[in-house]
């Protein structure tokens, strides 16, 4: 085991993390976009940019998700992963309904263009799904929920209050306060990642399933990479941001 193995383990890891994106986690649910949104300052139009561009999104994310099933389907993260992709299922459902609030129909979705920017975001999820590794995408997807599920929330009440969408039309955005991880359901894929030949159920402060347990997880992915994978997966998220913002023109 490398010494930055020896010491880093995953609730430190988390720990680093949150102090290291903080300013970047600060600048997503501080963004101008959602602000406008709630001032009634985004023109009607441009939501249908912020339908078809999640739609985009959440389409590639089943098909990314799928991918990283299959290829960690042996290892005890299959339970994180594929609950990330019943969410999909789900939330791709929902978001056809926000579409239709704004007059666009499915194929009108697939037919969109999609804008390189807004979708980054997805493009880098692509990378994680066949290059990197399930501890990569659980972590990032850790850090991005509390950004996402906070905007989401407010860009949510936004459209109800100034653009005059139902409770049942913006179900999109307030479903994925549904899907937000604990610490407790993370740490020990992370761990297992991290720890080269350490036993999942040596993790002090981790509640593995007992019924996937693995004795000896031979992994050694670099405590570096994860942390890249989270930083990069943030940046996009910010992109996407902004490219709603330059759509709506605030």
């Amino acid at each position: 085991m490398t010494e930055q193995l020896v010491i880093q383990d995953s609730a430190k890891l988390l720990q680093d993390l949150r102090r290291e994106l903080h300013p970047l986690l600060q600048s997503i649910v501080t963004h101008r976009y959602v602000q406008a949104l709630e001032d009634g300052r985004v023109p009607r139009e441009a939501l249908k940019t912020l339908a078809t561009q999640q739609y985009h999104i959440v389409s590639q994310g089943l098909q990314n998700i799928a991918l990283l099933l299959a290829r960690y389907g042996h290892l005890p993260s299959r339970k994180k992963l594929n609950e990330f992709l019943q969410a999909e299922f789900a939330v791709r459902e929902a978001v056809l309904s926000f579409a239709e609030a704004l007059g666009l129909s499915e194929a009108e979705l697939q037919a969109a263009p999609k804008l390189l920017e807004a979708l980054m975001f997805s493009y880098y999820e692509t990378f994680i799904c066949l290059y990197g590794t399930d501890a990569d995408l659980i972590t990032a997807f850790y850090f991005d929920a509390q950004v996402w599920i906070a905007n989401a929330m407010r860009v949510s009440r936004a459209l109800q209050t100034h653009y005059g969408l139902s409770r049942e039309a913006v179900r999109f955005f307030e479903m994925y306060a549904n899907y937000q991880p604990k610490d407790d359901e993370v740490l020990p894929y992370i761990q297992s990642a991290l720890e080269q030949g350490a036993s999942l159920g040596n993790c002090p402060g981790c509640k593995p399933d007992e019924l996937n347990l693995q004795l000896v997880l031979e992994r050694g992915v670099a405590a570096q990479q994860i942390r890249e994978s989270t930083r990069l997966l943030l940046e996009s998220e910010w992109h996407f941001w902004e490219a709603m913002a330059r759509a709506a023109g605030v």
